[in-house]
């Protein structure tokens, strides 16, 4: 038996069609059947002399929905996102991203040159995961960190759609050297993690690595914190402040890349001065939070990103494992890197970190740029670790790129879906899901989702 709300749908259709149907979830997950065999015969019923409500499928009729067997009915409560609609038939695609089956991670790709509807994509993506928390495994709210390089996240009607809040880098309210968890000497992997960030970020040297090293060191004895003393871990951290007046006192400190580094980001007041005024990055992440990066030199863009993104990845580990159940898995956190090119090419180990280590603890991250050959660097190849991708029009595109994340193995078929991906129109792309397939859709956009929910109330 099919329920009756599906019975209504597929009255009116053909076998051929009500089986592409549902193959294509044209009518939603609600009821999306998975089983093992293809049928080879089908009894179809008399549709002109019999009810709705009294429609009946014999039992030991298989439809094949999907290769992979499970013999269930997912439930109504999934976590569904609408990406667009197919192309040619017009039925609804839905990204599942707390279904394991479907997705081993939540790790997306949007790529697009400007224009060609990838931040309206975005913006749509993130607002129905706010809207749809409800249906994350227990209820939880999704919290959502935005890297907004382009002030494409600040404008009222995302505000409004999301109730997101947006940080600006001035006395942002977490502490670079803020200490959580137990591992051991534990003040000094996080001077030496503050030292790898500046130093990618600013072109430091090793002399100047070491000093900035030791002024930390001194920073955090002077707060009574001992590497070596796990009970004085609790003492209230240094702040950039404390460090920078560290460095302040040596009079006979040149005139070099560290002191214009160290005075760049004291001069711009990135983070808060006062220890007693921050608090765990983890808890400043609530709903929407947007860290605004436009108008800033790329190399403090760069630092800000790393230094959150690193202080997310301890702080994720401490929170722990989010929760399973019947093949789905919370969402606890997603991130958003927005026009992320410039800092992928930086090749900060917090990234690829997220990316390989996110999924157990709930956290997916969402890295837009204009081009996938941005996603590969000499150190790291960040595309291995995402497996839902949306490809908008690019104007740059490699075969091997295609074959990779196309999953496709001839020339002549990576050269098709190459001309293709170069002629497609404003807010249409090309879906790859975690199972690599590929559906050409037209997007659901920021403002067509806003003016479906301002007509819905």
């Amino acid at each position: 038996k099919l329920p009756f709300e599906l019975q209504s749908k597929m009255l009116s259709l053909s076998y051929s069609d009500m089986k592409q149907s549902l193959t294509d979830g044209r009518f939603g997950t609600n009821y999306k059947y998975m089983l093992s065999e293809v049928s080879t015969e089908v009894i179809a019923p008399d549709l002109e002399n019999i009810s709705v409500d009294t429609l009946e499928i014999e039992e030991d009729i298989e439809i094949e929905i999907t290769a992979e067997i499970n013999k269930k009915i997912v439930p109504s409560s999934l976590l569904e996102i609408k990406f667009g609609e197919h192309n040619l038939s017009n039925y609804d695609i839905f990204w599942h991203p707390t279904n394991t089956a479907e997705n081993q991670n939540t790790c997306t790709g949007i790529i697009g040159k400007s224009g060609t509807g990838k931040t309206q994509f975005t913006k749509s993506l993130i607002t129905q995961l706010v809207n749809q928390s409800h249906n994350n495994i227990d209820g939880l709210k999704i919290d959502i960190l935005i890297f907004d390089y382009k002030n494409d996240y600040t404008d009222n009607d995302f505000v409004e759609a999301t109730g997101s809040t947006t940080l600006k880098p001035f006395h942002l309210p977490y502490n670079p050297f803020a200490l959580f968890g137990n591992q051991d000497l534990l003040p000094i992997h996080a001077a030496n993690l503050f030292v790898t960030i500046i130093a990618k970020a600013f072109n430091l040297g090793q002399v100047q690595k070491v000093k900035l090293d030791d002024i930390i060191m001194l920073a955090y004895e002077r707060k009574g914190i001992s590497p070596y003393d796990e009970e004085t871990w609790t003492n209230t951290a240094p702040t950039m402040q404390d460090v920078w007046e560290v460095f302040e006192e040596d009079e006979k400190a040149p005139v070099d890349s560290l002191y214009a580094a160290l005075k760049k980001i004291q001069k711009f007041q990135i983070f808060e001065p006062n220890a007693e005024r921050t608090r765990p990055l983890y808890d400043a992440i609530d709903g929407v939070t947007v860290i605004k990066l436009s108008g800033y030199d790329t190399d403090l863009q760069n630092l800000i990103v790393a230094i959150t993104l690193d202080l997310f990845h301890t702080q994720m580990h401490i929170k722990g494992s989010s929760v399973k159940t019947n093949g789905l898995q919370q969402i606890t956190k997603m991130i958003l890197v927005d026009e992320a090119d410039n800092f992928m090419s930086q090749n900060f180990e917090s990234l690829k970190k997220i990316l390989k280590e996110g999924r157990e603890f709930g956290v997916g991250t969402i890295l837009s740029t204009q081009e996938l050959t941005h996603f590969k660097t000499g150190e790291n190849d960040y595309a291995s670790y995402i497996f839902t991708w949306i490809i908008h029009k690019v104007s740059s595109i490699k075969r091997q790129d295609v074959q990779s994340i196309f999953n496709i193995g001839t020339t002549s078929e990576a050269e098709n879906i190459m001309s293709q991906v170069r002629e497609l129109q404003k807010h249409y792309s090309f879906y790859v899901d975690g199972n690599k397939k590929v559906t050409l859709m037209r997007d659901l956009a920021f403002w067509e989702l806003i003016k479906d929910l301002n007509d819905n109330t």
